[in-house]
């Protein structure tokens, strides 16, 4: 059923895979990955990948707590951008701001819709309805 739950649920996750795009695997063939801030971008992506399926997970649960795990995959994310825009330049990527700007729009978009106290609510309402 197509419900603005259904569909912001759907956002949230996708939002969440694009996390994968800032790994070493992504990279543009003959870059290397090696070394710490690879490393940490890696462990930071894979934790708010699971941390937005988590806040997924619970909103399709109507768990209470759906979104603050969302707030939380969205500061670590923004947390992980600051890495990966280091070794990304450093490894002679073309335009990782591009990246660094497509996921911190994204993010500034969860906060703002889940701790802006109206939309809080209104988002609230419609995933514990399930409108």
């Amino acid at each position: 059923m197509l419900t603005i739950r259904n569909l912001g649920g759907v956002a949230l996750f996708l939002f969440g895979t694009t996390y994968l795009w800032l790994t070493p695997m992504f990279v543009r063939p003959g870059l290397s990955t090696k070394g710490f801030l690879w490393s940490i971008t890696q462990v930071g992506c894979l934790l708010t990948l699971l941390g937005f399926t988590v806040a997924t997970w619970g909103l399709f649960k109507r768990a209470s707590w759906w979104d603050k795990a969302a707030v939380g995959s969205a500061i670590l994310g923004l947390a992980v951008l600051v890495p990966y825009w280091i070794a990304a330049h450093n490894s002679g990527e073309t335009t990782p701001w591009w990246n660094v700007l497509v996921h911190a729009v994204g993010a500034a978009g969860v906060l703002i819709l889940l701790t802006v106290p109206a939309l809080a609510r209104w988002v609230n309402g419609h995933v514990m309805a399930g409108r």
